[in-house]
């Protein structure tokens, strides 16, 4: 039987999102056409994959066991084009996801990665932790930056490169914006920024631990989004100040001013999925960032 890989990845997304609309988001096609390419899949396989109810969706058994195999198989295809374009001579290409491209460690990672390995592609993502650690395990993704808290699956290994100092966002007309520094304690009474749980975790434990360790569970503001940028447009709006690392650039209207003594700094690490495919050549370009 002749099974469209194309299929088995909408399939491999659907069985991760359970959610039409969240599915077919991620992979820019229409939730009318990811439906339809989903019962194509089911009528090539002669089974339903899916139970589709009012409740939501879930895996059916058939599907639960056809899991495996589908993640297996892409992951067979990606490792068969890599070794193929190796053997042809052709540049080596490096999937890797950074959280958040836009901050100062990740664009120095991907600078150094440029700088040092001119012949290698860059497939660069910014989908979380979560989500980093179920493509390394899969082999989807071949090396990942995070903050050095996150939970480390086994079958990972991980090293870290960069600690960074925190600081705090605020809006320019804040009391608190003409300070040197800014003691966690006197924040309080402020509404604080987080972005989604289910994106980086780690940053948000250690947010809220910097809090608990200075008596208060803060105020957390409704909205969160997967980006800096959004983020401190809130903060410049006035509706909210964010812990954040000092590196991070800020537009007009926000400051950002750096932390009293005693805060710890927040480290990066990178993980790779143990195996005889670690990137070594990345992991020596990147043993240690200045």
């Amino acid at each position: 039987m002749d099974v469209d890989l194309r299929l088995v990845r909408y399939f491999l997304v659907m069985a991760e999102e359970l959610h039409f609309t969240a599915a077919a988001r991620r992979l820019y096609v229409s939730q009318p056409a990811l439906s339809n390419q989903i019962r194509r899949l089911e009528n090539q396989l002669g089974v339903q994959l899916f139970d589709r109810s009012p409740r939501g969706v879930t895996l059916t058994a058939a599907g639960e066991a056809f899991l495996p195999h589908a993640r297996n198989a892409i992951a067979a295809i990606r490792s068969g084009v890599a070794d193929a374009t190796a053997a042809a001579g052709r540049d080596e290409v490096l999937r890797i996801d950074v959280l958040e491209s836009a901050l100062a460690t990740p664009r120095a990672v991907l600078a150094r990665l440029r700088n040092r390995l001119p012949a290698l592609r860059l497939e660069v993502s910014s989908r979380g932790s979560r989500d980093q650690h179920r493509r390394l395990l899969n082999g989807e993704l071949d090396l990942g930056l995070c903050g050095s808290t996150a939970y480390c699956p086994d079958g990972l290994a991980e090293r870290i490169i960069r600690r960074e100092v925190l600081g705090v966002a605020l809006p320019v007309n804040h009391p608190l914006a003409a300070a040197q520094s800014v003691a966690v304690r006197e924040l309080a009474d402020e509404t604080h920024y987080l972005p989604r749980d289910d994106f980086a975790p780690e940053w948000n434990e250690f947010v809220l631990s910097c809090c608990r360790t200075a008596g208060f569970t803060p105020k957390r503001h409704p909205a969160s989004t997967d980006g800096t940028g959004p983020a401190l447009e809130l903060v410049r709006a006035g509706e909210c100040v964010a812990l954040s690392l000092l590196s991070t650039p800020y537009p007009d209207g926000v400051v950002v001013r750096p932390l009293d003594a005693g805060v710890p700094p927040y480290g990066w690490a990178l993980r790779w999925r143990k195996g005889d495919r670690t990137p070594d050549a990345a992991l020596d370009a990147l043993r240690q960032l200045d």
